[in-house]
């Protein structure tokens, strides 16, 4: 490694040191993609950013492509399935410049709390004449959350950006001294949350493991993290290698809980990063799912933070209604276009318009539904959703 990528590198861990952990520079060593990526500065402010290529088949949650038209965005279509066919075989050849971290999905602008308008702006510029120079038809900055990624969602926008809703992230704010206070605050609505499948049996070993390295009876959860983890996209799964460094934690700090049988191997655990007041819950590699997730993902994870002093925790996308009911809130997981082929523009534009409007009711309904009463909805599922209801967070 010479002088220069090692400066770069500490640069980056600087900038990187407010954001999330899957926006630093280990996390990208870890998946493999730091030799594709470059790291665009303007004063303070840089991202990093890299190329993908569809007609290579990349991760599913990586395009922002399959986030449109992919089989997962199928109730999202409804009569535009005739467009979506066509803005993929228009768009199989593509290259799309990222700023999304790897597996990590996040994706905003680092040092951006420190940088100026006038910096970010700039630092837009940089990223989109990048694109242009490396041939790329499209620019994507997706997993951006209004919470992080305020100034930078503005600049995208005011650089002629087009902004979507590609999804929805699930938070929990751990404000309860012990576990009873979590389950009295979910109220007697939701106790049956409290009985079965939901809390850990107590017949079993249920370890937590803070420090690097793992114990001889761990030593499985690399695989079972990566058997776990092909089930999302079994075309272009996560390398093994990730899940080896995650479980391991010699590189980013982690907490692993993990279960098994008296004398048997784990059998299932969950990888959680930590960073200041916050854990990040978004690994988990199972024997017997159904026996163990619920447990390990709620009442030990919780229990964990509330016993640590961590003040939140980031349970990601997917499952929602789960997640809702467990009483995580519900936050827009935002992205902002920029189709530069003006041969592609106006199809890929309307289509993503029309889905991300459908996608934003959608969970709107699901607030109305499942969100907490206590828990204001967010203001952009606040509005009527699919159904028509006042999707303002009350049940």
């Amino acid at each position: 490694m010479t002088m220069a990528v090692e400066q770069q590198l500490r640069c980056w861990a600087e900038l990187a040191d407010d954001r999330s952990p899957y926006q630093a520079p280990q996390w990208y060593t870890a998946a493999g993609w730091l030799p594709g990526t470059r790291l665009l500065t303007a004063g303070p402010a840089a991202v990093p950013v890299w190329t993908l290529h569809r007609d290579r088949r990349p991760h599913y949650f990586h395009d922002p492509v399959e986030l449109v038209t992919g089989r997962r965005e199928e109730p999202f279509l409804r009569d535009d399935r005739e467009l979506a066919a066509a803005v993929r075989r228009d768009t199989a050849g593509a290259s799309v410049l990222l700023t999304m971290s790897p597996y990590g999905y996040r994706g905003g602008a680092l040092g951006g709390r420190q940088a100026s308008p006038a910096d970010l702006a700039e630092l837009v510029a940089r990223m989109l004449d990048h694109a242009t120079a490396v041939g790329a038809s499209i620019v994507a900055s997706h997993y951006l959350f209004d919470e992080d990624d305020d100034a930078w969602l503005t600049a995208l926008t005011e650089a002629g950006g087009l902004r979507l809703v590609t999804g929805a992230d699930a938070v929990l704010d751990v404000t309860w001294p012990d576990l009873a206070g979590y389950w009295r605050w979910l109220g007697q609505s939701r106790r049956s949350l409290r009985r079965g499948r939901n809390i850990p049996d107590q017949r079993l070993e249920w370890e937590v493991i803070e420090t690097a390295g793992l114990p001889e009876a761990q030593r499985g959860i690399p695989e079972l993290l990566g058997r776990y983890a092909t089930r999302f996209d079994p075309v272009a799964p996560a390398p093994d290698s990730l899940f080896q460094e995650l479980a391991d934690g010699y590189t980013l700090p982690r907490t692993v809980l993990s279960v098994r049988e008296p004398g048997r191997p784990a059998r299932s655990a969950a990888v959680v990063l930590r960073h200041t007041d916050t854990l990040y819950a978004k690994f988990f590699g199972s024997g017997d799912p159904r026996a163990d997730y619920l447990p390990l993902a709620y009442p030990r994870l919780i229990s964990y933070a509330i016993d640590r002093g961590f003040r939140r925790i980031e349970y990601g996308g997917g499952s929602h209604q789960a997640k809702l009911m467990r009483g995580a809130r519900l936050r827009p997981c935002w992205g902002v276009l920029f189709v530069l082929d003006q041969r592609l523009r106006s199809d890929l534009e309307a289509l993503a318009g029309r889905v991300s409007a459908r996608k934003q009711a959608y969970f709107a309904d699901l607030v109305q539904s499942w969100q907490v009463d206590s828990l204001p909805a967010h203001p952009a599922f606040a509005g009527s959703g699919l159904h028509g209801t006042s999707s303002g967070g009350s049940q």
